[in-house]
């Protein structure tokens, strides 16, 4: 990129403090941006390598869906765009504006208040002992959003009935709810601050069946009221359709594909996501023996040797040029 410069001591890349907002080339607005983001974790003497050079938009209002097995990543890079991880290269962009690294008090309460999380198990992340009035509050008071003990309430009692919960169960406690319920308390924590930008780390997975098409249509529906900008991670691809405009594929740390979710169906590219794919379970029994299983082996497949390759407008495919003819017959 143009605006990288290169340190002569140690040609470590320098990232700007603020970059454009429009997309040069759709012209629509990116809300948050990923580039060449690296994290390391030491291990003991073992340097393991979670994330490699990611790199990703999300533009406002839209739904990115990020895919991938349980250790590709996912779950690293939301917590560095929250700033709990470090980078070990690379910078991210909020609103234009560099979140990564240090930051001042005031910057790290205005990326809190922006963009918030709703995590993956609602009895963990839940404080059993505090009721839901305290739970839900908790933002409010921290960034001093009410002036009053009625406005306050009357927040409350707004994002509650967004949700599908009562004004009565702002004195119950979390053990006193179902899966489900406990979901909708975290949502409502979540948004109770009226963030800008929610990441949602496999928030359904932990519920019932009967219950994830409730929490997504609930999502959805509260997406269109709020104008809110998801990342929604998980590792079933039959949902992330449901739910996503746009799919990244991360395997072993790395981006492998990334398009519109409609043509990542239609047409999957890397054999990762092919493998993916044939993995979604089917609703008719009957077709479980007809269809083509594919178990993806990376093999002598070296990513660091290859390249992300535009193979349309929006699309691009982590490949050299041997393997992506090959992939594409």
């Amino acid at each position: 990129m143009k605006f990288l410069k290169l340190k002569k001591e140690d040609n470590t890349k320098i990232y700007p403090d603020t970059i454009d907002t429009i997309d040069k080339v759709n012209g629509r607005k990116i809300l948050l941006e990923v580039i060449d983001a690296d994290i390391h974790f030491k291990v003991g003497k073992r340097i393991v390598k979670a994330c490699n050079g990611l790199n990703f938009k999300i533009y406002k209002g839209e739904t990115l869906g990020l895919v991938g097995e349980s250790g590709s990543g996912k779950t690293t890079i939301s917590r560095a765009i929250l700033n709990i991880n470090k980078l070990k290269n690379g910078a991210i962009y909020y609103n234009g504006n560099k979140i990564s690294g240090k930051l001042s008090k005031h910057e790290r309460m205005n990326v809190k208040r922006k963009i918030q999380m709703i995590f993956q198990d609602p009895a963990a992340s839940l404080n059993d002992r505090a009721n839901v009035d305290y739970i839900i509050s908790e933002g409010l008071y921290n960034f001093k959003l009410f002036k009053t003990k009625e406005e306050r309430l009357k927040k409350l009692e707004n994002i509650l009935n967004d949700v599908s919960l009562l004004p009565e169960h702002l004195s119950r406690y979390p053990h006193e709810f179902s899966g489900g319920q406990r979901q909708r308390i975290g949502i409502a924590r979540a948004l109770v601050i009226e963030p800008e930008l929610v990441l949602a780390d496999e928030p359904i997975s932990a519920l019932d069946v009967s219950i994830r098409a409730q929490i997504l249509n609930l999502l959805k529906k509260l997406q269109r009221e709020r104008d809110l900008t998801y990342l929604f991670i998980a590792h079933d691809l039959s949902i992330i359709k449901y739910i996503s405009d746009r799919i990244v594929v991360m395997h072993q740390g790395y981006i492998v594909e990334l398009g519109l979710a409609e043509d990542i169906y239609k047409n999957p590219i890397h054999p990762y996501t092919k493998a993916l794919l044939t993995a979604i379970p089917q609703p008719d029994p009957k077709s479980k023996n007809d269809r083509l299983k594919i178990v993806y082996d990376k093999g002598d497949i070296d990513y660091e040797k290859c390249e992300f390759i535009e193979v349309s407008p929006g699309r691009q495919v982590l490949a050299t040029e041997e393997l992506l003819k090959k992939w594409s017959k």
